[in-house]
């Protein structure tokens, strides 16, 4: 019995160093974070959890509802007026577009849009932010025959380092608005 209880100390003992040797080292860089960074990681970790996919940690999804009256086909075409229009609103131009082939047939199409006064600022600030760029947003047609739209979760961008400047955030704010904005009114059919 004693020997068990020596390797519970021993091993509790060893936790509670790893503990302050975290907490020495870890504990100030994680104090430099914005205060939203590990809620923010914390909601990515548990999709990734839960579903074992990355990807799914990282992007918003938005089922498209098809208007009584319309078409499939016509509803694509009318979400994607509607993603260009509001994209002017918030000074986000379309800069691409590709509906790529699936070899199962189905729908599916990128666009892309940005905004270059905004992307020149946070490029200044870090060169890294170009694999972000151009922001896109996705069309996709399930086997089932739903279509969702999707784009990237820009939560972690704006909120997952150390806290940004007021103009960077009001200006990384406006563009996450602007996306999710285009992609919820485009799911709904309406302008």
């Amino acid at each position: 019995m004693k020997f068990i209880k020596g390797i519970f100390t021993f091993v509790g003992a060893i936790v509670v160093l790893a503990m302050v040797i975290g907490a020495v080292t870890v504990g100030p860089n994680i104090a430099k974070l914005d205060s939203q960074a590990l809620p923010e990681y914390m909601k990515m970790f548990d999709k990734v959890l839960t579903t074992g996919d990355p990807a799914k940690g990282m992007v918003r999804k938005v089922k498209m509802v098809i208007p009584e009256g319309m078409t499939k086909e016509e509803a694509i075409e009318n979400a994607l007026d509607i993603m260009d229009e509001v994209g002017e609103e918030y000074g986000l131009a379309m800069v691409d577009h590709k509906t790529m082939p699936r070899k199962n047939g189905l729908y599916t199409h990128i666009r892309s849009y940005c905004s270059p006064t905004i992307a020149d600022t946070f490029l200044n600030y870090s060169r890294e932010f170009i694999a972000f760029m151009p922001c896109r947003i996705g069309i996709i047609e399930e086997p089932n025959g739903d279509i969702y739209i999707y784009t990237m979760s820009m939560e972690l961008l704006l909120s997952g380092g150390y806290t940004l400047s007021k103009e960077m955030m009001e200006l990384g704010s406006e563009v996450r608005t602007g996306m999710y904005t285009m992609m919820e009114k485009a799911a709904a059919g309406d302008e």
